[in-house]
């Protein structure tokens, strides 16, 4: 098989930089776990990190920013396609989408910041869309889909490129383990409302203020306009969420890729932290501008 240039570069970047994998929450869907983590690390990414941690600080962020005004309207921007539709499609209601950058975006800041600025940092995602964040916001060296990646691990298997070697026991070294930062519900980011179930906004709006969306024929930011008492909305722009994009390899069911998703969830209830407990203040010193805003 042949490669694009995209990928050929990333292989390159693999074989000569330090390289830390950012791996989305919806990986389920497509790969088991921990078996991926192995399989990144053997193409020499340096470690495999989630974007539970990024995505807790942010929520952190976004629950701050509407305590400060909850008479204010308020986008989610986690989604680049829906931040592009709403500044294109709507742009009176561009000052309502929030100005705080995706986990994807803080996730990568704040291992540049932890591991050292010249390390690279590679996002893996079912969406087309994060490629043109990922160059607009320059802080995510490159992104590629869950498609592309099987792409790579088919092409050092036809070519009998060798996997980095992990004979040993690699539950006793860690090397199924993802670098972690925190573990807990943000594993659930990918689907369609959950920001607004984890952003604990209860004591700042009550859910008849909160609407949840998915796919962009859905969008109502207009609605707004007409509804002021909706005053949070967590748009995302495919059928049951981040699930839902062409990037993805399965061709299962949205209730079945749902499904994948909350059982790696409950599944890691069991993983213990150790001192790397989540806490804010690891990242308290992170700039949390969206510069795609």
């Amino acid at each position: 098989m042949t490669l694009t240039p995209e990928l050929e570069n990333l292989i390159n970047m693999l074989n000569t930089e330090k390289t830390v994998c950012l791996l989305a929450p919806s990986f389920p869907v497509d790969f088991d776990y921990p078996d991926i983590v192995i399989q990144l690390k053997g193409i020499w990414f340096s470690k495999v990190v989630e974007l539970t941690y990024a995505a807790k600080i942010i929520n952190m962020q976004y629950h701050e920013l509407i305590k400060s005004d909850p008479s204010k309207q308020w986008i989610c921007t986690n989604c680049p396609t829906i931040v592009k539709y709403v500044k294109t499609k709507y742009p009176q209601h561009a000052d309502k989408l929030i100005d705080i950058g995706s986990p994807m975006v803080i996730m990568s800041r704040f291992i540049k910041k932890e591991y050292g600025p010249d390390l690279k940092t590679v996002f893996v995602w079912p969406c087309l869309t994060k490629k043109i964040e990922a160059k607009e916001s320059g802080d995510v060296d490159a992104a590629i889909t869950f498609k592309e990646l099987q792409q790579i691990f088919d092409y050092y298997k036809e070519n009998n490129i060798p996997f980095k070697d992990f004979s040993f026991d690699v539950t006793e070294s860690g090397d199924a383990d993802f670098d972690k930062f925190y573990n807990d519900y943000t594993k659930v980011f990918p689907l369609t409302g959950a920001v607004a179930d984890t952003l604990h906004y209860r004591d700042v709006l009550s859910p008849d203020q909160v609407l949840v969306v998915d796919e962009l024929k859905n969008m109502p930011a207009a609605y707004m306009e007409k509804n002021p008492n909706i005053k949070f909305l967590d748009p995302l722009s495919c059928p049951g969420g981040c699930i839902g994009w062409p990037g993805v390899i399965s061709t299962a069911s949205t209730a079945e890729k749902i499904k994948k998703v909350k059982w790696y969830k409950e599944y890691c209830k069991k993983d213990k932290m150790g001192k790397k407990e989540g806490k804010f203040e690891y990242a308290e010193w992170l700039d949390f501008w969206n510069k795609i805003i």
